[in-house]
């Protein structure tokens, strides 16, 4: 993690800055030809009812509070990454790596196969982030049946399927 910043868990009182979070890192989906995407962003009380169902990792700066998160649950044997969003003004510097990397340290300290995620084939900060973390992709006919449901289910509206993948890391013993 990049000096003064830390990983925690979720807080209540988390949920108004992770949806300006939210905001703020959904306008790159549009700078991508996805704006939909940007205008589909979660109020304070929509991600406090995810954050609350859900494993919710929060990177936070010592001067300004809450700049990103992750949000795991279960998943077919898997700790499911379902959302991982750095605000851009804290971007680049390693938080989204550090974020994905405490997922990856959770999935083997509670057992899971490894971690799995959905993501965009041809986003630059997608799926090549993530297969340079060592994320592999698994077609949907290989993938254990929750995962490949899972796959559908986040398969964002007005959105080609063949523009997404689903991608795992699984856990080395």
């Amino acid at each position: 993690m990049p000096a003064g910043y830390a990983i925690r868990a979720y807080r209540p009182d988390d949920a108004a800055a992770l949806a300006v979070v939210d905001a703020r890192a959904s306008v790159l989906f549009a700078e991508y030809g996805y704006p939909s995407l940007a205008e589909g962003t979660l109020t304070p009380a929509q991600f406090h009812a995810l954050a609350g169902v859900c494993e919710t990792l929060v990177a936070v700066h010592c001067e300004g509070g809450p700049v990103g998160y992750a949000i795991l649950h279960p998943v077919g044997g898997f700790l499911h990454l379902r959302e991982l969003a750095v605000d851009p003004a804290h971007g680049r510097r390693g938080i989204g790596t550090a974020l994905l990397a405490a997922a990856i340290d959770r999935s083997r300290d509670e057992g899971h196969e490894g971690v799995s995620l959905t993501t965009f084939r041809d986003l630059p900060f997608n799926e090549r982030f993530y297969a340079g973390q060592g994320f592999v992709e698994c077609a949907l006919d290989a993938a254990p049946a929750p995962l490949a449901r899972q796959f559908l289910a986040e398969v964002p509206p007005g959105i080609a399927t063949e523009k997404r993948l689903l991608m795992l890391r699984r856990n080395i013993p």
